[in-house]
């Protein structure tokens, strides 16, 4: 029986090995990382002059777990650093215990600590947000609070240089930090805004309660 050109063709062609279809799929997951880390510089800049619940929706699709630990290791290594040229300028006006376990947990502890912390506070607002009926995943929350997070920590060291003025600052990026992030979790688990206030409000104020009574015993 004569044959077709086009079945000559697909019995002379090969099928594809297990080999390149391994490093297709490793391909198309590269990509993405790759435009999403070239995309964060925008994402930064959106996320902190125009927070909105559409602004923290839209790019929902792009996160994931790798973006999330380069995000939180990219930042705190930097925020390690700062805080050691932070602790050179301005040293610790005593050198007691407390002072210097002060200035080693805010400086090269930070590549542990803002890793361990974010999860910690991630977690329990992860928590509260499903009590309330959060919608979102863990992932998107972890993604889009890194959008706010990750600039507003390393912005925060940088003002801790200027002398004075620079805790001022501070307290108020602190504040806009807060506000910006009720619209994130708004966003992630499409919580009403009451909710997502009691989400965020109710860590921060038990976790500050409790740093308050460590410092106090601490400082005896």
């Amino acid at each position: 029986m004569a044959h077709s050109p086009h079945q000559e063709k697909a019995q002379v062609e090969p099928s594809p090995s297990s080999d390149q279809i391994t490093s297709a799929k490793h391909d198309t997951s590269i990509v993405p990382l790759r435009a999403a880390l070239l995309q964060l510089p925008q994402q930064y800049f959106k996320a902190l002059v125009k927070p909105s619940v559409a602004t923290y929706t839209q790019d929902k699709d792009n996160a994931s777990w790798g973006l999330v630990w380069i995000q939180l290791l990219a930042w705190a290594i930097l925020d390690a650093a700062l805080g050691v040229l932070v602790n050179l300028l301005l040293p610790p006006a005593n050198n007691s215990v407390f002072s210097r376990f002060f200035a080693i947990a805010t400086s090269y502890g930070l590549v542990i600590v803002v890793p361990t912390l974010f999860f910690l506070l991630m977690g329990i607002v992860y928590w509260l947000a499903k009590y309330f009926g959060g919608q979102g995943t863990f992932l998107e929350q972890c993604n889009t609070s890194l959008y706010i997070q990750a600039p507003l920590g390393i912005l925060s060291k940088l003002l801790a240089l200027i002398p004075g003025v620079g805790k001022i600052l501070n307290s108020v990026l602190s504040l806009y930090g807060i506000v910006i992030q009720v619209v994130v979790i708004i966003a992630a688990h499409r919580l009403s805004r009451g909710k997502a206030i009691a989400t965020i409000l109710l860590p921060l104020v038990t976790g500050g309660a409790l740093a308050g009574i460590v410092f106090l015993l601490m400082k005896k």
